[in-house]
């Protein structure tokens, strides 16, 4: 189970972390969400991070001596992304708190905040490594931000609607936006493997050839964005009956992309080895 592990521990803690900040960001901004409404997302997340750090000892071979990650702060990425998200899930729970005892979320929605977008760029840090040339740069760092900052809205809005509040038209926008950026880096990032040669060029190929391609895709770009342009030109704005479909499309994009991010890189063998 490892691989598919890492695809749900990655596309849930960054969804978890997308939904923590937008939950902070629209709590500072509008002041006018109800603590009823506040705390039952707040849960959700709780929820969504409790899972995804659950599904994360699934590619241990021992997940009781996980703690033995933490060994190597400072000089490991992955040290530095198991105490961040571990950070994250202890100020997640207090937010919940805070929530729901009415209590002033300011101070700790900001720490959270930041910690969360630590955690992710942390996750995607990881993954860069001279060993795979299609991911040593940024662009891993980069497709992890983007999965939380696509996901994670997606998250506090239909959690939202499940206790009938609505969250405003410019959150979608931000969404198709994202959206958009998020196809167009993905389609240089392809032209730019299928010019680097060799090992990198491999890696394109397998990501085309991939059964999860198109409906990568479809899924997770295509049909939202479309459906998110045909709302906003619509004379009045109404995306409730769509918001589910909305997420469960965008949500199966991003776990067939992290599929395939995770199984198409080709690494560097040295000859005789």
């Amino acid at each position: 189970m490892g691989e598919w592990a890492l695809v749900l521990f990655t596309v849930l803690s960054q969804m978890a972390a997308g939904a923590f900040v937008t939950l902070w960001v629209l709590d500072q901004r509008t002041k006018k969400i109800d603590a009823a409404v506040g705390a039952f997302a707040a849960k959700g997340i709780v929820i969504i991070i409790g899972i995804g750090l659950a599904a994360s000892t699934g590619h241990l071979g021992h997940p009781l001596e996980a703690y033995r990650a933490l060994s190597h702060i400072g000089t490991s990425w992955l040290s530095a992304e198991v105490l961040l998200f571990g950070m994250f899930f202890v100020m997640v729970l207090v937010n919940c708190y805070q929530w729901q005892r009415g209590i002033d979320r300011k101070f700790t929605g900001a720490v959270g905040a930041a910690i969360a977008l630590l955690a992710v760029m942390s996750s995607g840090m990881i993954y860069v490594l001279p060993a795979r040339p299609a991911w040593n740069h940024f662009g891993p760092v980069l497709f992890f931000l983007l999965t939380a900052a696509v996901l994670g809205p997606l998250l506090i809005s239909v959690l939202f609607k499940m206790k009938n509040y609505v969250v405003g038209k410019n959150v979608y926008l931000f969404e198709g936006a994202v959206l958009v950026i998020g196809l167009i880096n993905f389609l240089l990032y392809l032209s730019m493997l299928m010019s680097m040669g060799d090992v990198a060029t491999l890696t394109g190929k397998n990501m085309i050839m991939s059964a999860a391609f198109w409906p990568r895709i479809l899924a997770g770009w295509l049909v939202p964005i479309g459906v998110i342009a045909y709302t906003a030109l619509q004379r009045e704005w109404n995306i409730s009956r769509l918001m589910i479909a909305l997420f469960v499309l965008t949500f199966i994009g991003e776990v067939l992309g992290r599929g395939m991010f995770f199984g198409s890189a080709t690494a560097l063998t040295i000859f005789g080895f």
